[in-house]
């Protein structure tokens, strides 16, 4: 019979709540920054501008062979993961459905390939204009088109890979 390996007990770490208190948050407080948020008139377009530069940036790096398939990954999810995580404080709803899509697919594929990397190529482009132009909110039927073509784009990539 083998011994049982207990498991290693991990005491957490209370100093955040030692600087930030216990207890509920007051409800006017809570209302005043869904305000802010709702009231935002901070141009996105630097930001978002500098995010996707990291994002071209990565897809360079992406033709070299010689660099790892998971570092590749990384450096092109982390500006998707920044854009969808900024989009809906600037309004800009349809650029986080978008990387939401981009993260997904980047997460799934096993490998960057010319083909990926144009997909997020295309990606890379369509959130250039949608900045450039100001699209905020979904962009309606126009924002609902995008995705689902960005969406087909990620499925025949799988259906080509997954048929081989």
């Amino acid at each position: 019979m083998s011994a049982e390996k207990k498991p290693t007990v991990i005491k957490a770490n209370n100093k955040l709540q030692m600087k930030v208190g216990t207890g509920t948050i007051d409800a006017h407080k809570i209302v005043e920054s869904q305000k802010v948020i709702e009231n935002n008139e901070v141009d996105f377009a630097p930001l978002g501008l500098s995010i996707l530069k990291k994002l071209e940036m990565g897809l360079e790096q992406a033709k070299d062979p010689s660099v790892n398939m998971q570092k590749i990954k990384a450096i092109l999810t982390a500006p998707v993961m920044e854009l969808k995580a900024n989009a809906a404080i600037f309004h800009y709803s349809l650029i986080g459905n978008l990387a939401n899509i981009m993260l997904h697919f980047l997460e799934t594929i096993k490998t960057m390939d010319n083909d990926a990397v144009e997909i997020v190529k295309a990606h890379h482009n369509t959130l250039h204009m949608i900045i450039v132009r100001k699209l905020k909110g979904d962009a309606g039927q126009a924002g609902k088109q995008l995705a689902a073509e960005l969406q087909q784009a990620c499925d025949r990539y799988y259906h080509k890979r997954i048929s081989k």
